[in-house]
């Protein structure tokens, strides 16, 4: 079931900046990515989404009248004399709804926001000592609280350490079993473990969208590394009997990249060209099968 659809969404600034007619759909309880380069349109797109910002035209419906949107901006900024548990509570406290689930008391749920997002030792700390990361937890947590039907992280690894990185995938995967979670990351090993559903953004506009094996299948090329148990030659391999459409590049002493023009060709010329190098084969890898590669082609593709 779709938590939220978008129709044609345009708003535009002066200098170019801003989204033109995009359309997505963001499924209830699964992770949606919106990935693109700086000036993408991402932050634009996400304003428009939790009603910062109105568009020139277009839409968003959402799958129930009632739906409740909670973002964590990319840099979220606090008053330095409150408490981590102040600020929380004063999100929740803003939202002016009562609580839903279960009729939890609001303390108990601000402590439940802080534990989620790991302050609990730092709950009752002024946040002006706050570190950058300390700061992207507790924007998380000021959204979690509101228990939105829609969750919003723009960047919310950005500027977290290795150990903080893993506890924010682990609270999406906890929290996308509970509502839809739309985030943006230019992490894309991240994006590719994280999300259901990928949209990539370039200019303002929509350039691809699907699950990351789609989008990673959709972007593969006929490329193999072949790496051998023994250092390789410059004359073997101008030996090797040229092969229709195959270009062959040394890039390490015991490494070889073989392209072919097509998939087909690679099926016909592949093994037959590792064999004639006539030293033992450690590993035969497709190049660019991750997200990072599919995103720099589509991204060259765009604007070819």
């Amino acid at each position: 079931m779709s938590a939220m659809i978008v129709d044609d969404l345009t708003l535009t600034y002066d200098g170019g900046g801003g989204v033109r007619t995009v359309s997505m759909k963001a499924a209830d309880r699964a992770v949606t990515a919106v990935i693109g380069p700086n000036g993408a349109g991402k932050t634009v797109l996400f304003s428009i989404l939790a009603g910062l910002s109105s568009p020139q035209s277009g839409s968003v419906r959402f799958g129930k009248p009632d739906a409740r949107v909670a973002l964590c901006p990319d840099v979220p900024q606090f008053e330095p004399w409150l408490s981590a548990s102040e600020v929380v509570r004063a999100s929740l406290e803003l939202t002016q709804r009562a609580p839903r689930r279960g009729g939890a008391r609001a303390a108990d749920r601000v402590d439940a926001a802080l534990d989620a997002c790991g302050l609990t030792v730092v709950a009752q700390r002024r946040i002006a000592a706050f570190s950058r990361g300390m700061l992207q937890r507790l924007g998380i947590a000021a959204a979690l609280v509101t228990d939105p039907d829609i969750l919003i992280l723009d960047e919310p690894s950005s500027a977290l350490d290795p150990v903080g990185r893993a506890d924010v995938r682990a609270l999406v995967e906890v929290e996308k079993t509970r509502r839809c979670v739309v985030l943006s990351s230019h992490l894309l090993s991240e994006v590719e473990v994280l999300a259901d559903h990928i949209v990539v953004l370039d200019g303002g506009t929509v350039v691809g969208q699907g699950t990351p094996a789609e989008l990673v299948r959709a972007g593969r090329k006929p490329v193999w590394a072949v790496r051998f148990d023994a250092p390789i030659s410059e004359s073997v391999c101008e030996g090797l009997t040229p092969a229709p459409g195959m270009r062959l590049t040394r890039v390490a002493r015991d490494q070889l990249i073989l392209e072919f023009a097509t998939f087909a060709d690679a099926a016909s010329h592949l093994l037959p060209a590792v064999s004639e190098v006539g030293v033992p084969v450690l590993e035969i890898a497709p190049c660019g099968r991750d997200l990072d590669s599919f995103f720099a082609r589509l991204l060259d593709g765009a604007r070819a």
